[in-house]
């Protein structure tokens, strides 16, 4: 079947890395577990030897009559957007904890990835193939290029792996990107944020401007006084960029704004 490229349709062909996606997974029968964009079903082959109840998302009305036809009533599946989805309804049906897995199509990564921390609590295991720089981002320390605000939020409630690096040879059409398999599992010590919208209009503030340092790009925000306050309540360094500081850091000066 043709990829359609308005939705980002790029087909994995290689069954023995389907095998090693899927093995991530850690399936056990009984499993309650989400597919997104099944596609032809070369992971949805994978998942069902495991005798799991699946939940599988497609968007594709072709794909999803052929789906229909070829699984019958061995798995659920839906004709949707998950991006428009009703998570907590389904979420609600299906019984928690799911586990998630999928071959995403990478337009729509960033919003599937804030649906993912938004619900994170009801996911016990996610393994998703992402694109290669995806996977560098949310892997990436800081001081690193990739190091983002979305590197630090997924982080929070996420311990994040890369484990399966894929070449752009082994899906069809071919993309014009690697690919990289990541395996998200609940951080057990999540730290607490006391103040989560001043933490994130921080984290947006500090890399609105990469190259700018943590001042430059406060005073705008906050005007002069209330930085050179927040510097001195810190002890923060502003002299140094947004992505040279770390998670602790972060939440500090949430606290310390509060505070102001």
């Amino acid at each position: 079947m043709k990829a359609l490229k308005a939705l980002g349709q790029n087909f994995l062909t290689d069954t023995a890395i389907a095998e090693k996606i899927v093995a991530l997974g850690a399936l056990q029968p009984a499993d309650k577990v989400w597919e997104i964009g099944s596609g032809t079903g070369i992971l949805t082959d994978e998942i069902i030897k495991y005798n799991v109840q699946l939940r599988a998302f497609e968007l594709d009305r072709r794909l999803y009559k052929y789906l229909s036809a070829r699984y019958k009533d061995r798995i659920i599946l839906e004709q949707t957007d998950i991006l428009q989805a009703d998570w907590s309804s389904i979420i609600q049906k299906d019984g928690t904890p799911l586990k998630l897995i999928a071959n995403i199509p990478y337009q729509i990564t960033s919003p599937l990835l804030a649906l993912l921390e938004e619900y994170s609590r009801f996911f016990s295991r996610l393994v998703l193939m992402v694109q290669k720089e995806v996977a560098e981002r949310l892997s990436a320390q800081p001081g690193n290029k990739n190091y983002a605000p979305l590197t630090i939020r997924l982080r929070l409630v996420f311990d994040i792996f890369s484990k399966i690096q894929v070449s752009r040879e082994k899906f069809r059409p071919i993309p014009q990107v690697d690919s990289a398999v990541i395996l998200m599992l609940p951080r057990e010590n999540k730290p607490v944020i006391k103040y989560p919208a001043l933490f994130n209009k921080l984290l947006i503030t500090a890399f609105a401007h990469r190259r700018k340092t943590l001042a430059n790009n406060l005073i705008p925000a906050l005007g002069k006084e209330k930085t050179e306050q927040l510097a001195k309540l810190s002890r923060i360094d502003f002299s140094k960029r947004g992505e040279e500081l770390a998670e602790a850091d972060f939440i500090l000066l949430s606290d310390c704004l509060a505070d102001l």
